[in-house]
């Protein structure tokens, strides 16, 4: 079973665009700040390979510049899109490195995106550590549900189904419309052969999401004890 992604695009969106700009007082020059800015303009339009160019001419035009744990942080994100996630793990291991313990809020989001990485290459101790980090440094945060999502498949990939419902629990009760923790929680109760619960959560998915076929298969599966081809 893979992990099920967030749709937080907006989220970041909004991250991206609140980020600061740099300034030529803090170690950068006219043509790192252009750089930059073109990296968010081409992180925005999804064009993720000019957007890790535009962050590495950054880093090679400014290496001392204070606010370079942001640009390794976009770059990170960058790599992330593109699946390139060795690359990423490496970006978000030098922007905590760089990045204040004072600044709660974007230590919470590296974490947050670096155990997104560890998932992606189905390191899932290690995604769960950064997890648990993540939201140790703001539990109040308001990606917070995501991070429990995303930490609560984790754990099931894991084959740890407890901690898995545990998670999917904390997601709910943050914001019940979230139709994918009642799936990864239906997920997580047919893993522990309770298939009437499984099936509840499984229908309140597909309530949520009707137009979701992965909601409606594991209504399906749990019905008739077979998936479908």
């Amino acid at each position: 079973m893979t992990r099920i992604g967030r749709n937080n695009d907006l989220v970041l969106a909004v991250i991206l665009l609140s980020l600061v700009v740099l300034s030529c007082s803090k170690g950068y020059n006219k043509h790192a700040d252009e750089y930059y800015e073109q990296g968010k303009i081409f992180y925005e339009n999804m064009d993720y390979d000019r957007s890790i160019d535009s962050f590495s001419k950054v880093l090679e035009l400014a290496p001392a510049g204070e606010e370079n744990n942001r640009v390794y942080y976009m770059r990170g994100l960058s790599y992330s899109k593109n699946r390139q996630y060795d690359k990423a793990v490496y970006d978000f291991s030098r922007a905590l490195e760089l990045t204040s313990t004072s600044d709660n809020d974007l230590r919470f989001l590296i974490y947050e995106m670096r155990g997104d990485a560890f998932s992606g290459q189905n390191k899932w101790l290690m995604a769960i550590e950064d997890y648990w980090k993540s939201v140790a440094e703001d539990p109040d945060h308001k990606n917070a549900k995501y991070v429990y999502l995303n930490r609560g498949w984790a754990y099931l990939n894991n084959n740890d189904p407890d901690a898995a419902i545990k998670d999917f629990d904390r997601v709910i009760s943050r914001d019940p419309k979230i139709a994918e923790a009642y799936y990864g929680r239906g997920n997580a109760y047919l893993r522990k052969a309770d298939p009437q619960r499984a099936l509840a959560d499984a229908k309140e998915a597909l309530k949520l999401k009707p137009e979701e076929k992965r909601y409606d298969d594991l209504v399906y599966e749990i019905n008739t004890g077979t998936k479908r081809n």
